[in-house]
């Protein structure tokens, strides 16, 4: 049997009607146990990539009072984006259009399980003939110090991942690629190390920085930038930023850019 097959069936197993989370479960593991059901409903189509067949998910979520209902709001909020980048994770392109929409319930409905503490409504729609362009900007990365699997990147993603070795089994099971990709003599990078986040809001990235142990920072113009451990928030960048990983650097550059770079160069 297939790894992608053994995790999906343990993913299925953990996520059932919500069981594995007991009453007390914070809005963080419920939010993360959806995310892992969403991820049980993708298919592989094979060479290592899969597709969700559903392009409109309702998500519920059981918040009996006013203060849970606050809670799950705020937690609730990155849903799409978090489950984006799973999907990218495991190479999985989201349909377009892909709606996930989630309301809270005040009740459990009667034919809910006991202990069942939110349900998926995957539902597929006609897609419209030809999809918007792309509206993430182009990122360039230069990896100044260090050495990783290429000298230069560039990439047109929600999300960018950094840290050592291409591919990472982390702590929970769950498989990781990096996109930029240090080698495994670069220690001093751990192997989850940080990740660039497109907010389509702001329409800028942000620098997440997810427990590295040798931290993050980022080098403007002459000014040093912590960025905190396990911090949702991360901190915006700006084109011409330098980003260290531990000891070792990259400058990204953001936008239009790249293109004049390459022409110059």
């Amino acid at each position: 049997m297939r790894l992608s097959e053994l995790r999906r069936r343990f993913l299925e197993v953990k996520t059932f009607l919500g069981g594995p989370l007991g009453p007390d479960a914070e809005p963080l593991e419920i939010r993360a146990a959806v995310v892992d059901a969403i991820e049980t409903r993708v298919e592989p189509i094979g060479r290592g990539r899969h597709a969700l067949p559903f392009n409109r998910i309702v998500v519920r979520v059981l918040a009996p009072t006013t203060g849970d209902r606050s809670s799950l709001e705020l937690t609730f909020a990155e849903l799409d984006a978090r489950v984006r980048e799973r999907l990218q994770e495991i190479r999985c392109d989201p349909p377009h259009p892909f709606d996930l929409s989630v309301s809270f319930l005040k009740k459990a409905p009667p034919d809910w399980a006991d202990g069942q503490l939110f349900s998926l409504d995957c539902q597929s729609r006609a897609k419209p003939d030809a999809p918007p362009s792309s509206s993430v900007p182009c990122v360039r990365v230069n990896v100044l110090k260090g050495t990783a699997t290429k000298k230069v990147y560039t990439f047109n993603e929600l999300t960018i991942l950094m840290g050592r070795t291409s591919e990472v089994r982390e702590s929970a099971g769950r498989g990781r690629r990096n996109h930029v990709a240090f080698e495994d003599v670069n220690s001093s990078v751990s192997r989850a190390h940080a990740r660039l986040k497109f907010d389509p809001v702001r329409r800028k990235y942000q620098l997440l920085d997810e427990g590295s142990v040798h931290g993050t920072l980022i080098m403007r113009r002459g000014e040093t930038i912590q960025v905190p451990r396990r911090d949702p928030r991360g901190v915006l960048v700006q084109s011409g930023d330098e980003i260290q990983l531990g000891e070792a650097s990259v400058r990204i550059v953001i936008g239009s850019e790249p293109d004049r770079a390459r022409r110059s160069g």
